[in-house]
């Protein structure tokens, strides 16, 4: 692109708009959210751990589906148990799998763990408390004997036909795996994992720059989308050629559900990438958000999706992620728990500026009295070893500076 023309793209640039506060520009993105109806897909179970459910599942029998032990040992009449000093004749054993026979009178039935109760038996004792006689053949209790009914599973105890199992926007972990395989479970519907495409664009970010950087920026948020469920590409566009950019964009742009780029949002000669995308049809959804770090933040949309114009600065980026990009990530994936925060005691001061929200990164430790929140060295929004030594992000809204001893909510910085 010659010089001439890389002056007219500038030249088409809108003022900014005032900045929204930060509730005001989350509620936009979320809005857009609800707005799109994202496609499910059916997997084998084990492959939907870590999706998001699609649907309801409800159990389609009994657990356990009969009554049954709880432990290896004797099932017996406690009547009998009870009246017959010498005990009672030992019988086979029932296994887990086995449908047992009726329990013969004054027999005592060897069964094992999980095995269904043999019809009549009403009391369970483990073998290590019993005694058999070889002589005679017969089984009593070494000690005490055990209370009627004891040592056995009822059948629906846990849960029983019909009991909604797993609600549509759960998240799938080994747990929801193993409840479902319980009921024969093979396949388990979700919502189809959004592609999203990261584009940084730059010429410092060239092999053969005369000041040559490094990317951090599409690593790292691929790492962080990537973990929140989401299938990730990335793109470097090592120029500030506006050709170049439009044409990495557009592809993106139809390979893509989501579109995220990292730096070339202010307002310098080289800043090509709000004009490209509106040359590209996209329209503003808001310019600028009152946070910091992370200011610059833009967000268009175009047939309903939505690009998300991040900042240069890493520590800048992952937090506008953290707060902006991965809410909505959760929301089109149909997660409605979305991040557990956690609740601590504060150690510092910090008033923030009257009319911006700031995301600050913070030690979040265990002490005898809960969990104590501690403020971190940090350069600002470039800062990229802030958050190894973090574990939580602070949100300190406009009016509401942070005191010594104050309890306070935080973000953790893991995805869940």
């Amino acid at each position: 692109m010659n010089r001439t023309h890389h002056h007219i793209i500038k030249s088409t640039r809108r003022l900014t708009p005032e900045a929204y506060d930060y509730p005001t520009a989350l509620q936009l993105i979320l809005a857009s959210a609800d707005k799109r109806t994202d496609p499910t897909e059916t997997l084998p179970l084990v492959e939907g751990n870590g999706c998001i459910a699609a649907e309801d599942v409800l159990a389609t029998s009994d657990r356990p589906v009969a009554d049954s032990s709880a432990m290896d040992g004797y099932a017996f009449v406690h009547a009998e148990m009870e009246a017959s000093l010498p005990g009672l004749l030992a019988g086979g054993q029932d296994a887990a799998g086995d449908m047992p026979l009726p329990l013969q009178p004054g027999e005592a039935r060897g069964i094992l763990t999980g095995a269904r109760i043999p019809p009549g038996a009403d009391c369970v004792m483990a073998a290590e408390r019993m005694q058999l006689d070889l002589q005679t053949g017969r089984v009593r209790p070494l000690h005490a004997l055990a209370s009627r009914g004891a040592n056995i599973r009822r059948a629906g105890e846990e849960f029983t036909n019909g009991t909604r199992l797993l609600h549509r926007g759960q998240k799938l972990d080994w747990r929801h795996i193993a409840l479902l395989a319980s009921q024969n479970v093979r396949h388990v519907s979700v919502i189809k994992s959004p592609r999203l495409t990261v584009v940084a664009n730059g010429a410092e970010l060239a092999t053969d720059a005369p000041d040559a950087r490094a990317d951090s920026n599409t690593p790292m948020l691929a790492a962080l989308l990537a973990s929140a469920g989401a299938m990730v590409k990335t793109h470097v566009v090592s120029s500030d050629n506006a050709l170049h950019l439009r044409a990495e964009l557009l592809s993106a742009w139809e390979q893509s559900d989501i579109l995220v780029t990292t730096g070339g949002i202010s307002v310098g000669d080289t800043d090509n990438v709000l004009d490209v995308l509106k040359e590209l049809g996209a329209e503003v959804l808001f310019r600028g958000v009152k946070i910091r770090p992370g200011k610059p933040l833009s967000v268009l949309e175009q047939g309903g999706k939505l690009v998300f114009c991040l900042p240069g600065n890493p520590g800048a980026s992952a937090i506008c992620a953290l707060v902006f990009l991965l809410p909505y990530l959760r929301s089109v994936m149909g997660d409605v728990h979305g991040p557990t925060l956690i609740a601590g005691t504060v150690d510092f001061d910090l008033a923030p500026a009257c009319d911006t929200t700031h995301f600050v990164p913070v030690s979040c430790q265990a002490d005898g009295e809960g969990w104590r929140i501690s403020l971190l060295p940090s350069v600002g929004a470039s800062d990229i070893m802030v958050f190894t030594r973090a574990n939580a992000l602070l949100r300190i809204d406009p009016h509401t500076p942070v005191t010594v001893g104050q309890r306070r909510w935080v973000i953790p910085l893991h995805v869940s």
